[in-house]
């Protein structure tokens, strides 16, 4: 089978081979049998939110090339892809609300929305906002774009251990994604979206999506849609539905692009075995890749409630499958991942951390900071690679093609006092091209609306500021 002389758009693909075509399609698209996806002006967006700040004193490498002995010493092998922000603020350093101030609420909210915010009581717990999160306004900026219409899903809101505060209040302190509040949003969360935290949830809405976009482009036959259907509802394997189109696809071309097409049809096998129910749950990250035969072709694990990470890990290994899979065939080009809300309550037994997260850091727990919070580093780590096992064609990954930003709140290391200061972010990927990582950047107490800001530029927003203006200087990378 010689190359096309044009190459194959996913409709294409759709309308010859239904939800086949659009499985396959990355791996068509890797060896230019299908046509590249651009993203240098419309890149995916990747929210990844934790409690608690990386305690900036140990986050303070020279250099990226030595990251040993710091919390986000798992980035190691991503050096390349990321940049380490020092000096940076939230707020600038003083919560900005109409009154009571605290500052894990001023953290979160402004973190993710760069903007005031406000309480309906003198507590953290109770803070709110009127204002739209950074993921929800790339999200309503590509819904108006002509040449993003196929994309079925706005934006994906998930989580694991969302809920998890150290007090198990929750309410404000859960969420960080909004919208712009309007007439009619009830009052305070009103317009808060609230994450997925059942990874069967989310596996069924991709797949849903997936299924119907395809039922709406496709040639195919009802027969093909029904089979798809069972497959779907975990009756039988989708890589089984598949096979038959895969080896028609496969006929007569060269070698290494069949072996190609066979890899794609290895990674939905390897999605469908992750996922099945397990007959019993092992309170451990190895048990996330264990299978048990027969059950439904759905995950099982959901976050909900849940405070140990050795409970959470399985559940945040399946949304990172999840999100590979959703960018890999172009089913969402937004996420916002909650893996923690604010003043964390998350603990690591198997790692010896018993203390809550956010007690750790009242306690001056320094060592017991950096221990926990190489967790959350290692799970960064993990959606970075990927996002980097993703081909999106043209000798680019996912990863090249995304903005990734490791979103926290404020810092503390004794029994009182918050900090919104020198906040050690961490930004990942290049947009498509339009940023140089590998480096660090001294944010010299400029806040990360900035940071922002280079986001919005790079999805084509024509802007200067981001939340409050006052709060920004324009784009920082």
């Amino acid at each position: 089978m010689k190359k096309p002389t044009e190459a194959l758009s996913r409709r294409d693909l759709l309308k010859s081979f239904g939800l086949a075509g659009l499985l396959m399609h990355p791996v068509l698209r890797s060896v230019a049998y299908a046509a590249p996806t651009p993203f240098d002006k419309a890149p995916r967006y990747v929210l990844f939110f934790k409690g608690g700040a990386f305690y900036p004193a140990k986050t303070n490498p020279s250099s990226l090339g030595d990251l040993a002995g710091t919390p986000i010493a798992p980035l190691q092998s991503h050096a390349d892809d990321i940049i380490l922000f020092k000096g940076m603020n939230i707020h600038s350093g003083s919560p900005k609300t109409n009154g009571y101030k605290e500052e894990h609420a001023a953290g979160i909210y402004g973190c993710t929305t760069g903007d005031a915010y406000k309480y309906y009581k003198n507590d953290s717990y109770f803070a709110y906002t009127d204002n739209e999160s950074i993921d929800v306004r790339i999200a309503d900026h590509y819904k108006q774009r002509a040449d993003l219409k196929d994309v079925p899903i706005p934006s994906l809101h998930i989580g694991g251990g969302a809920h998890s505060d150290a007090d198990r209040v929750g309410v404000g302190n859960r969420y960080i994604s909004f919208r712009k509040r309007t007439p009619g949003d009830s009052r305070h969360y009103g317009n808060v979206v609230e994450p997925m935290q059942n990874a069967g949830e989310v596996y069924d809405l991709l797949m849903r999506n997936a299924a119907s976009m395809c039922a709406a482009q496709s040639n195919q036959p009802r027969g093909v849609t029904q089979q798809m259907d069972a497959s779907l509802k975990g009756d039988t394997w989708l890589v089984d539905a598949l096979l038959p189109y895969a080896k028609h696809v496969q006929k007569g071309m060269d070698q290494e692009s069949a072996l190609k097409i066979g890899h794609i049809l290895e990674d939905q096998s390897q999605l469908e075995k992750l996922h099945r129910k397990r007959k019993t749950v092992e309170a451990t990250t190895a048990s996330a890749t264990k299978t048990c035969a027969g059950g439904e072709g759905r995950p099982s694990a959901n976050g909900a409630n849940l405070f140990s990470l050795d409970q959470l890990s399985p559940v945040h290994d399946q949304m990172i499958q999840l999100i590979k899979f959703a960018f890999q065939n172009d089913l969402t080009r937004v996420v916002a991942f909650t893996l923690s809300g604010a003043s964390s309550g998350q603990t690591w037994p198997s790692r010896g951390v018993t203390t809550p997260h956010h007690k750790l850091e009242h306690n001056g727990d320094v060592a017991g900071l950096v221990k926990i919070d190489t967790y959350y580093s290692e799970k960064f780590a993990g959606l970075l690679s990927a996002l980097k096992s993703v081909d999106d064609g043209g000798g680019r990954s996912a990863l090249y093609n995304s903005s990734v930003f490791l979103g926290m709140e404020c810092w503390s290391n004794s029994s009182h006092g918050h900090h919104l200061t020198n906040v050690p972010f961490v930004f990942a990927g290049q947009g498509g091209g339009r940023f140089k990582t590998g480096r660090i950047v001294e944010a010299k107490g400029r806040n990360n609306n900035d940071l922002h800001v280079s986001c919005l530029n790079a999805a084509g927003i024509d802007t200067k500021t981001f939340g409050l203006p006052s709060l920004c200087q324009g784009p920082i990378i």
